[in-house]
């Protein structure tokens, strides 16, 4: 419990810091908040600091209190990212016309192929690696699932939105985290690095604001925070529970 809370407030102390020294040389503090009011320049700087900041701060952390944690076949791994893909594939095909893609140029294509998995094993080793794992030494697999994953959803609700809007995102984030946790439990870090991977290659190459707006579809055109978005992580819970069946042996 006590390695999870030194982590926890490490990672507030590195967010703070990148966003806040950013913002202050360019005389907007409160710039990074808004990702999408920055320079695209800006951004990359950002993710630079702020994930080299995440692997050496979980490079200390790991060597002073290792978490209890596995890392999986990664074979396994494969088949999690195809069914990835086809849990996308089904999102977009169920909001119908309400759907409008657009034409991912090269820089998305580039994106997408080589900072996906960088930044989805980081976030893994640092959510559902680091801190579930921590928690898991000192609690059941439940509660500790339910904090880490509440924990998540907060730390991206850091951006523009309506009370209504964020609650339903929180509420898509947080079943997302629950799919990540359950295959991290049951299978180990690298699957849910691969499932995590498939989503952040959606979001990059078809980005939020693509779709109608409205409760089925998602608030704010952001399709986490909409009913088909929910029913869909549900399916796929049930769906990696027992594709993880042969593989979640004890720890």
């Amino acid at each position: 419990m006590m390695a999870a809370g030194r982590l926890v407030l490490g990672l507030l102390v590195l967010w703070v810091t990148c966003w806040l020294s950013l913002g202050l040389l360019l005389g907007q503090p409160l710039l990074l908040l808004h990702p999408l009011e920055a320079p695209e320049y800006l951004r990359v700087v950002y993710l630079l600091m702020l994930y080299g900041g995440l692997l050496g701060l979980l490079r200390w952390r790991w060597r002073a209190e290792p978490p209890c944690i596995r890392w999986g076949s990664v074979w396994l791994a494969v088949r999690v990212g195809l069914l990835g893909l086809i849990f996308v594939a089904l999102q977009r095909l169920f909001l119908g016309a309400a759907w409008h893609p657009a034409q991912p140029g090269k820089a998305a294509w580039l994106s997408a192929l080589l900072l996906s998995f960088p930044i989805a094993a980081v976030e893994e080793a640092v959510f559902r690696g680091y801190l579930y794992g921590s928690l898991r030494c000192s609690m059941r697999p439940l509660p500790a699932a339910l904090i880490v994953s509440g924990f998540f959803a907060l730390v991206h609700l850091f951006r523009p939105g309506s009370l209504d809007f964020k609650l339903a995102y929180g509420f898509g984030l947080l079943l997302a985290a629950l799919v990540l946790t359950l295959l991290a439990e049951r299978a180990g870090i690298w699957s849910a690095a691969a499932m995590h991977t498939t989503w952040i290659v959606a979001a990059v190459l078809d980005p939020p604001g693509h779709v109608d707006p409205g409760l089925w579809t998602g608030l704010r055109g952001e399709m986490a925070a909409g009913a088909c978005s929910w029913l869909l992580l549900m399916a796929l819970a049930g769906l990696c529970w027992r594709l993880t069946q042969q593989d979640s042996s004890p720890r």
